[in-house]
């Protein structure tokens, strides 16, 4: 065997043994999170436009398997630090950037409403859910996909309201056949409150308060591409995304999406 092959052999079994500590092999893959027999319609719903990052790959997977996919943001965002944008001028264009990762991820419709940014925690959450309940009618998922109740991917409060909300709502509506949570399994989230400030300043130290353990895991390399030009639609977030997102603008996004090359998930509600 010539040098040459040595070496990519070499390269090949680092490459996995990298990949192998990032992610965590025990957990089932799946490639598709649709319901058989049920609509194949997902409804998304998110409290910031850009929170989709987090189960994007998922998703394009989807629409391109011929599901409808919805994507639903509470906020637009207005309250985010270090953009160069006032209020309103935020406001406008990460709805903007919202409608543009719909059309990244094929999605079927994206919608944004207009409660604050910062302060979905001491909103009327019922008055927020007889929307979602009027969206939910309209749209008739089988699937939600949203955060986690408890801590909310990283601490962020709007997240915690938008998981809660999600959860009673995929548990009181009866059409709604499953509820996914994105997490994260420990591997990366021992990795992300070393590299990102995030998590480093909101993750509980107390891992029984932190995500929920994820139970499904879904295949994204082939939507690398995807996952990346999605990445730069939200222009507006480029500090924040090269923070949750270590790295990405340093590889190119066919390597670094084949060392993350999954997209984790809770299967918190199943009927």
């Amino acid at each position: 065997m010539s040098f040459a092959a040595v070496l990519l052999v070499l390269l090949g079994v680092a490459f996995l043994l990298v990949r192998n500590r990032l992610n965590d092999g025990a957990v089932p893959r799946a490639h598709s999170l649709l319901v058989a027999g049920a609509p194949r319609t997902v409804l998304a719903i998110w409290a910031h436009p850009d929170d989709e990052i987090t189960s994007a790959g998922t998703l394009a997977a989807m629409a391109r398997d011929g599901a409808q996919v919805i994507l639903i943001y509470l906020t637009r965002g207005e309250a985010a630090r270090d953009t160069g944008y006032g209020r309103e001028d935020l406001a406008r264009i990460r709805s903007l950037e919202a409608q543009a990762a719909g059309t990244t991820l094929s999605a079927h419709a994206v919608e944004v409403f207009e409660w604050p940014d910062g302060g979905l925690s001491a909103t009327d959450g019922e008055a927020v859910k007889d929307v979602l309940r009027k969206r939910i009618a309209h749209w008739k998922p089988s699937v939600l996909i949203s955060f986690d109740e408890r801590i909310g991917y990283y601490g962020h409060p709007d997240h915690v309201a938008t998981g809660r909300w999600a959860r009673e709502l995929a548990q009181e509506e009866n059409a709604i056949r499953r509820l996914y949570q994105a997490t994260l399994p420990r591997a990366l989230i021992r990795i992300a409150l070393k590299l990102v400030a995030a998590f480093r300043d909101n993750y509980p130290s107390d891992p029984q308060a932190g995500l929920p353990a994820p139970t499904v895991a879904m295949p994204i390399a082939r939507f690398a591409t995807t996952k990346r030009r999605l990445l730069d639609v939200h222009a507006s977030q480029a500090k924040v995304i090269a923070d949750v997102q270590p790295g990405y603008d340093k590889l190119p996004a066919w390597l670094y999406y084949r060392l993350f090359d999954r997209e984790y998930f809770a299967l918190a509600v199943d009927r």
